[in-house]
């Protein structure tokens, strides 16, 4: 059985069914790299934009636990302390990773915060309890200082 010719014949010139196929493959190239872009792109800006708002979050309590007052009184002890300025040396000053709590509301509060506080000549940390009212300002029970390389705190409410 023989066909007929015009079966036999193969048009040269005829496209691809589905067009070039290197067209193609850049096209699809094209929008792999659009879609890592942007979905990935996307997703980094929101993990970016999550790190920065706790960042942000976070010195903000840092900024606002070491500007109370009992943080500032702390310093200022410690700062006219001869054991203090012999063992850390001067200037002193507040470092910024305050733990604990303070909570005052119209003048009356209550205190209990771990200070840190560095000098050029090394560092210590100062355990402050205290409450205060509105007419006497703040009174401490306890601000003893742990200053690194020592076993024994020192008293800084001591005369």
């Amino acid at each position: 059985m023989r066909l007929p010719n015009h079966e036999l014949m193969s048009t040269p010139t005829s496209p691809p069914p589905f067009g070039d196929p290197t067209n193609i493959q850049r096209e699809n190239a094209a929008a792999v790299k659009k879609g890592l872009l942007v979905g990935c792109g996307g997703c980094f800006f929101i993990v970016v934009a999550g790190v920065t708002f706790m960042v942000a979050i976070f010195a903000m309590v840092m900024f606002s636990m070491r500007s109370t007052e009992a943080c500032q009184q702390a310093l200022r002890v410690a700062q006219k302390s001869e054991v203090m300025k012999a063992e850390l040396g001067e200037p002193m000053s507040l470092g910024w990773f305050v733990t604990g709590n303070v909570n005052s509301i119209n003048g009356q509060g209550t205190a209990k915060v771990e200070v840190p506080i560095r000098g050029p000549k090394g560092s210590a940390k100062v355990h402050v309890s205290g409450t205060s009212d509105a007419k006497q300002g703040w009174h401490f029970t306890q601000m003893d200082a742990l200053i690194e390389g020592r076993t024994e705190p020192v008293n800084l409410l001591a005369p």
